[in-house]
């Protein structure tokens, strides 16, 4: 399998070992392991601002793009209302409980798939919270519709690539990013855009992780980047106070994330080597110190049936 690195996994694995483990190497879609479906089921499951986010970043993937792609106006009515009904569908198909299908993959159910926390738990979602998640979808597509200087900068493009995963080998681990959406302005000289539907990611990683995609379109040998100077990144935020932030990088920067990355995989691969779910003992994963983060850590069941958990809620 190979160790994979994001600064997602990261985050996971500073905050609870035991989450990481679950999450990241136990987690997997074959049901004849019981264990591992539960820990795919678990790892799909998204609390009420995720999935906004998640809505969003779909509803600008298929209903936006296409008119980007076909160089048509943008008929913004037309995607607000085919985002609202996206989230009602997903809704439904998550109040069915439906995320637990046998036989059911993410494939299968397409942009329909959704997995709410509440509804796992058997818990109903109130009306006013639903409509108020809905509404706040509608505000992030009706923020991008008001960026006029924005929309200017992206249209008339001769491609574009949307929720692109890209993954480059670097000290023996799979790197691995994802791009909401990428054009290019010439050669080798792309734009990357982050939808933000919430507010900023904090803390000290921050400016690394927004370099990393660069960083991984310089690595990557299909893109043809060879500067880290050609990469524009734009981070728009489309919740509150919404506005975009141009980011260029320089090789200083890159050094940086280089140092954090290897730092950080020779750090994971200590405890679980390789990540190979055989090799791996549970109790070698030490649990989180905040309470918080097992309160809500959607696999405490999982975590409580092994008899590991120190809160059994």
């Amino acid at each position: 399998m190979g160790l994979d690195w994001s600064f997602s996994s990261e985050r996971c694995f500073r905050r609870c070992q035991r989450q990481y483990y679950f999450k990241e190497i136990a987690a997997w879609h074959n049901g004849r392991d019981p264990v591992r479906r539960e820990a795919f089921v678990l790892k799909q499951l998204k609390g009420l601002e995720t999935w906004r986010g998640s809505v969003v970043h779909t509803a600008i993937e298929r209903f936006v793009v296409p008119y980007w792609q076909s160089r048509q106006p943008i008929d913004w009515d037309v995607v607000i209302k085919s985002a609202k009904t996206l989230a009602e569908r997903q809704f439904s198909f998550s109040s069915l409980g439906r995320f637990r299908e046998n036989g059911l993959s993410k494939s299968k159910a397409g942009d329909d798939y959704c997995a709410l926390s509440a509804h796992d738990c058997g818990e109903s979602i109130p009306a006013e919270s639903l409509s108020g998640t809905i509404q706040q979808i509608e505000t992030a597509l009706v923020n991008l519709s008001q960026m006029r200087e924005l929309l200017k900068s992206i249209e008339g493009r001769k491609a574009y690539f949307t929720e692109l995963p890209v993954s480059v080998d670097y000290h023996g681990a799979k790197i691995n990013g994802q791009i909401d959406l990428m054009f290019f302005r010439g050669f080798g000289e792309p734009t990357v855009i982050d939808w933000k539907c919430y507010e900023s990611v904090a803390g000290s990683d921050a400016h690394l992780q927004t370099a990393l995609y660069a960083w991984l379109l310089c690595r990557h040998s299909k893109w043809n980047v060879s500067r880290p100077e050609n990469v524009e990144l734009i981070e728009v935020r489309l919740s509150r106070d919404p506005s975009f932030i141009r980011h260029r990088f320089d090789s200083t920067r890159f050094f940086e994330l280089e140092d954090h990355i290897f730092k950080s995989v020779e750090e994971i691969r200590a405890l679980c080597g390789e990540a190979s779910y055989a090799d791996q003992d549970l109790a070698d994963y030490s649990f989180t110190e905040n309470p918080n983060s097992c309160a809500y850590c959607p696999f405490r069941r999982l975590c409580q049936e092994a008899g590991t958990c120190p809160i059994m809620l």
